[in-house]
């Protein structure tokens, strides 16, 4: 009889000890609502803790928490990668507080109130980057209709594979210099066609999906003005133009350029560019500890004049090997959601003949003619060799007019 207690409470202890048997190998692991980077974030939980899988949606996995809480997280909580900042919670509190009251650093705080002063900048983007345009319902119903009639989605990303080139990190400094670019960028005011903007948030939220950090969330901004540019901030999210969609002709064009600015996130692009132009930025500690030994004035001054560096070079245009990298890569994007790949090198084509042209090297943007010919000339053998003509990859350019006029 006591062999039997024992056995049983035996069992008891290890069934106990099992309930929580995945660990959680990341910090900032957001936990949502449903599976989705779109949808609202429920809880927080950090490495170290253990959840019990209750249900696969690959690659989405439906969790309780050791404290109760449950919700779905993404496959990549657990596989080890630098995250020092998660962007979907920081996103939520943004739209509560704002960004300057979020952050703790002098020189990150310091850097919002300065920018809240300039009259170069849209206050409200600059304070709060991060708008969620997707609607679950809507989205759904989107694709749905996306690939009625075609191959499914599956299929779709099973024959295209992309790797991982590292791990993505967000800090408080790329999320003072995105925001700034935001807020520079919509300076002209977001368009007030509601409908547009919806719209090319779920291609991109469709794309993005595809990537291997499809647990980011995705924000696209359309800018009320008919210059042409689109933009990726290093924390995922874009800004386009009216002007720049007026120039694509078909949803496979939309897909490759938001791809195109997608791989610039997913490649760490902006972030290698702050790493090599911060030698001394941020301070450690929190704002309530900081004092003069710590140059909280000169650190300040540090942050504004990267980010106003920066959005220059975010303007004027990156390395070209960033915009070749960034190319291939976001019609990789693109494919794997279901659209011709062969919209990138279109648009750029076009591109080159709708933007003016300029001989200052200083003006050596990655949209302008200039830029544009080796870019095209890569891509063009980069295409005949990767993507042989398919029927199934299409352009869905009757749905695209129905939005841009």
């Amino acid at each position: 009889m006591k062999r039997t207690v024992t056995f049983a409470a035996l069992a008891l202890i290890l069934s106990a000890s099992s309930v929580y048997a995945e660990k959680i190998l990341n910090n900032n692991v957001s936990v949502r609502a449903n599976p989705g980077a779109f949808y609202p974030v429920v809880t927080i939980i950090n490495k170290g803790e253990n959840v019990k899988i209750l249900e696969s949606k690959d690659p989405w996995k439906k969790v309780k928490t050791s404290k109760g809480t449950v919700g779905w997280i993404s496959a990549n909580a657990f596989n080890s990668v630098s995250s020092s900042v998660d962007y979907g919670a920081m996103a939520k509190a943004g739209t509560q507080k704002g960004m300057s009251k979020i952050m703790v650093t002098a020189a990150v705080k310091g850097f919002y109130e300065n920018a809240m002063n300039d009259s170069n900048v849209n206050r409200n983007l600059i304070d709060n980057p991060f708008v969620s345009y997707v609607r679950p319902e809507e989205y759904t119903l989107f694709v749905e209709e996306t690939y009625k009639n075609r191959w499914s989605r599956s299929r779709f990303l099973m024959k295209t594979s992309v790797r991982m080139k590292g791990s993505f990190k967000i800090d408080e400094d790329l999320i003072a210099l995105s925001s700034y670019i935001c807020g520079r960028l919509a300076a002209p005011g977001l368009t007030t066609n509601e409908a547009l903007t919806v719209y090319v948030n779920q291609v991109a939220q469709l794309v993005m999906e595809g990537t291997e950090f499809y647990d980011l969330p995705v924000c696209v901004h359309v800018v009320k003005t008919d210059e042409i540019f689109a933009n990726a901030t290093p924390i995922g999210v874009i800004m386009i133009s009216e002007g720049m969609l007026k120039t694509v002709k078909n949803e496979s064009e939309l897909a490759c350029l938001l791809g195109h600015e997608i791989a610039h996130v997913t490649l760490h692009h902006g972030a290698k560019e702050m790493t090599i132009r911060q030698p001394k930025i941020r301070a450690e500690d929190a704002f309530d500890e900081m004092g003069e030994e710590l140059g909280v004035d000169e650190d300040e001054k540090e942050l504004d004049d990267l980010c106003n560096e920066l959005y220059e070079k975010a303007i004027k245009g990156r390395k070209a090997e960033y915009e070749y990298e960034a190319d291939q890569r976001g019609m990789l994007y693109a494919r794997r959601a279901g659209y011709d790949p062969r919209g990138m090198t279109a648009l750029l084509q076009r591109l080159k003949t709708r933007i003016p042209g300029s001989r200052n090297p200083a003006e050596a943007s990655h949209w302008l003619p200039n830029a544009l010919d080796k870019r095209i000339n890569k891509l063009t053998v980069y295409t005949s060799e990767s993507f042989a003509p398919d029927s199934h990859y299409v352009d869905l350019q009757v749905r695209y007019r129905l939005y841009i006029k």
